[in-house]
């Protein structure tokens, strides 16, 4: 299960007192601000984390702007159409008496969620340029290791580094996949990074360390790069690393 990290703690706060807010300017008895709030607060929180994961992994790493203009537009859209259509549902279940106001309220409540898009996609742009370009933390240097060893129910398992398929970010841990499967380990992938054998290992993109040994080929969709393992996965490489893992490959 992924862990929910501390940014992923203050994300959902932040969108619950947008939401408290929101509910108590709209209007209403206290019940139904109640409800109106944490029901947009609910709706904001999926549809941002869907949103974080279709931009991470969803899109080429280097698109065009006219792409890029038609695929903002199409998310801006559908995310209205979700949010509003969502809790106009709700509303008009739970509330039926205050349906009618409600839908004379949809304009400013359109305009609010198209709002909190921009704002959405403006910090998505900062954070995700941040993490790319500037480098990680200073953290105690770790030494090269050739076995991992991670938790296991009550037992612990070592994992030899050459079985090693990738390793995945997932909050404040990693994920390390072999063919046998995948175990969760608390440890930052700077710190993984350092551990692995520089000749083997190479961190493709912020969330991603892959084996080299591992990689079967490279593939081409549009101007999206992705690595094809062994096993069949297929890893999104961003193109910040991808000239990095070419001269890696010798190419």
């Amino acid at each position: 299960m992924s862990a929910l990290d501390k940014y992923g703690k203050i994300y959902i706060a932040v969108c619950f007192v947008v939401a408290a807010i929101y509910s108590f300017v709209m209007g209403g008895d206290y019940v139904f601000i109640a409800v109106d709030g944490f029901v947009f607060g609910l709706l904001i929180c999926l549809s941002g984390y869907a949103l974080w994961n279709f931009f991470s992994f969803g899109l080429p790493t280097d698109y065009s702007f006219k792409y890029k203009i038609i695929t903002l537009s199409g998310t801006a859209v559908l995310t209205a159409l979700f949010i509003n259509g969502a809790e106009t549902l709700a509303v008009f279940a739970i509330f039926p008496d205050s349906f009618n106001s409600f839908v004379s309220t949809l304009p400013v409540r359109i305009f609010i969620t198209f709002l909190l898009f921009v704002i959405f996609r403006l910090y998505y742009s900062w954070a995700a340029h941040g993490r790319e370009n500037i480098p990680d933390s200073v953290e105690p240097h770790a030494e090269i290791t050739d076995r991992l060893s991670v938790r296991s129910g009550q037992k612990i398992k070592i994992i030899p580094v050459e079985t090693i398929l990738f390793v995945k970010a997932d909050g404040d841990y990693i994920s390390i996949h072999t063919a046998e499967g995948s175990w969760l380990k608390e440890q930052t992938m700077k710190q993984t990074e350092d551990m692995l054998p520089r000749e083997t290992f190479i961190r493709i993109h912020r969330s991603f360390i892959v084996n080299l040994n591992q990689i079967s080929r490279i593939e081409r969709y549009g101007e999206k790069q992705l690595v094809a393992l062994a096993n069949g996965e297929k890893i999104k490489i961003s193109a910040a690393r991808y000239q990095i893992l070419r001269r890696s490959l010798g190419f």
